[in-house]
């Protein structure tokens, strides 16, 4: 009986094995793949060929090229980089306060002036508007031919001792001048508070900040290009110059002027995202990152902007004016009215030169918001004592120079605006994901049964190639 039985399975154990082929290869990949619809689909050489199995290769071959066409426009959006803008109000304990620069509307001391007969004449013209040089050729003073030197031109200006007549700061009184610095701007000599930034508020509120009492000494006016009288005041961050500050009040004698302010913080992505529309912006927080500017130790676009029509109108005119923070050669009084002031006033505003100088933001900077309203000062319960402290020789005098002015947080806020990206690798991940399992039910394991398919195939080809005989791989490994 055993004998008969192992006569029985030595033959069949003899026969050779069917030739394996690639049809064999896609059955066995069918009936294991996870892959929807593909075990539906017999290849055209098997038989019998259905039209069903017809009808659900054209599905298949459909809703395979619609998930190409989706997966192209996927991974095209991601590399768009496109971003969206957060803004995030935030309660703060404490805010540093910003760089307060003050400038008098007339910086110029005409008292001072008087050494110089032809002066106010001269001024007079430059304010009407007469800047060609035919203008100042009957001049005989040399001092409208010399380098007009700081030096010069900060005694010929108003004292900041004289203007500023009482200042404090969260509620406790100290002397101007010791936190008051001078500058140089364009509107002249003027004078900054927390220019080292070593100032922070705890409370809000109009009482709880700066206050400043301020004297124009409008009899020391001589004649400029504006006719008003009072200040102008420029709120900044205290490494950047004035003249590149956007927010701008002014404040006018006999008034007590209350600037309420906000500081927004901008965070915008480094390359390659686009920080504003086709514009890539500066990190300057980068450890590689080297100012290439010249004149300011902080880059930002407006110090960039400012420098290169600097440095254009020196090209032009041969000299810098002097708030120009350089020592290079200074204008004259009537170079810098006939050359360099008209050149920089047409450099800045002609917008062909401005795409010239390539000028980017920075990526991190802050701004400040002011919302600014006004009463008269003083109250008349007020007029006597301020005229004893003030030493003005009436009420009409006091009005016609003094005012109040008052810097403060109206809320202990920070308003955080960051662009984030809108497309990570995760949101293509999962896009993808989803395209992929809407389209044929697929997944990443799914994937990997498709590459191992590939991988089987080509070992099938290799296997062919060298004259062996095929197996089958997927049953067998």
């Amino acid at each position: 009986m055993d004998g008969k039985l192992a006569q029985t399975i030595k033959p069949d154990a003899d026969q050779p094995l069917a030739e394996y082929g690639l049809i064999d290869l896609w059955i066995e990949f069918s009936q294991t793949t996870g892959l929807h619809a593909v075990d539906k689909i017999k290849p055209i050489s098997c038989s019998p060929f259905s039209i069903r199995g017809l009808l659900w290769s054209l599905v298949l071959c459909s809703t395979t090229g619609f998930l190409v066409y989706n997966l192209v426009e996927e991974i095209g959006t991601y590399y768009s980089y496109p971003t969206v803008t957060k803004i995030t109000p935030q309660i703060k304990h404490s805010i540093k306060f910003p760089a307060v620069t003050i400038c008098n509307r007339c910086t110029f001391n005409n008292t001072r002036l008087d050494v110089y007969p032809e002066m106010e004449n001269y001024f007079f013209n430059i304010s009407r508007g007469k800047t060609r040089k035919d203008s100042f050729s009957h001049l005989t003073s040399d001092v409208f031919q010399k380098p007009v030197s700081l030096e010069w031109l900060k005694n010929m200006s108003m004292e900041g001792s004289k203007m500023l007549f009482k200042c404090v700061f969260g509620g406790d009184i100290f002397k101007c001048m010791t936190d008051f610095q001078p500058i140089f701007t364009y509107e002249g000599l003027c004078h900054t508070f927390n220019v080292n930034a070593s100032k922070s508020v705890f409370r809000a509120g109009d009482d709880a900040n700066l206050i400043v009492i301020f004297n124009i000494n409008q009899n020391d006016y001589t004649y400029i290009n504006n006719m008003a009288a009072g200040i102008k005041v420029f709120l900044h961050h205290p490494d950047v110059h004035p003249d590149a500050s956007s927010t701008v009040v002014t404040a006018a004698p006999g008034s007590s002027t209350y600037v309420a302010i906000q500081k927004l913080q901008y965070r915008y992505q480094t390359h390659p995202y686009m920080a504003f529309d086709d514009t890539a912006c500066v990190d300057t927080n980068s450890l590689d990152f080297v100012n290439p500017l010249k004149f300011y130790s902080r880059y930002s676009y407006d110090h960039c902007f400012m420098e290169c029509v600097q440095l254009k109108a020196f090209k032009q005119c041969g000299c810098v004016g002097p708030y120009v923070p350089v020592a290079s050669r200074r204008c004259s009084l009537v170079q810098l009215h006939t050359c360099y002031n008209p050149a920089v006033r047409s450099l800045s505003k002609n917008g062909t030169f401005a795409k010239e100088c390539r000028c980017l933001s920075e990526c991190v900077f802050d701004r400040y918001t002011a919302q600014v309203s006004s009463s008269s000062f003083p109250a008349d319960k007020w007029e006597s004592s301020l005229l004893n402290e003030t030493g003005a020789k009436n009420r009409e005098s006091m009005i016609d120079n003094f005012l109040e002015l008052k810097v403060f947080y109206d809320q202990m806020m920070v308003t955080s605006v960051t662009q984030l990206p809108q497309y990570t690798a995760a949101s293509l991940f999962s896009s993808v994901g989803g395209q992929m399992g809407l389209c044929l039910g697929a997944s990443i394991l799914t994937v990997a049964e498709i590459a191992e398919l590939l991988v089987f195939v080509l070992v099938f080809l290799f296997d062919k190639c060298r004259g062996r005989k095929a197996r089958n791989r997927i049953s067998n490994w």
